[in-house]
């Protein structure tokens, strides 16, 4: 796993680390090393959950669409409930949504 320059993930909440260890795991799984793009740092929409550290963004310029959209169902399989997982143009966002309910 690698961090992005600039990526900061100081501060992200314990609920998080299931999100890295699966992601970690799914990124090998598919031959790529699960690089981290954004934690707490960057700018996003202003109720964002990157800013209150129950959020990242993970690469996926090296896969297909078909493979990111796999990827991404794989991901939220493994974490169920309490997780979202949206794919991007240029990453997925996988954030911990359990706080909102």
């Amino acid at each position: 796993m690698i961090i992005k320059d600039g990526a900061n993930i100081q501060g992200l909440k314990l609920e998080m680390r299931p999100v890295l260890m699966y992601a970690n795991r799914i990124w090998k799984k598919h031959g790529k090393e699960l690089a981290i793009t954004s934690g707490m740092d960057g700018t996003h929409h202003a109720s964002s959950l990157h800013y209150y550290g129950y959020a990242v963004d993970l690469r996926t310029r090296y896969f297909s669409d078909k493979e990111k959209d796999t990827v991404a169902s794989e991901l939220k399989h493994m974490l169920g409930d309490g997780y979202d997982v949206i794919t991007e143009k240029d990453h997925i966002h996988a954030e911990y949504q359990a706080i909102l309910w």
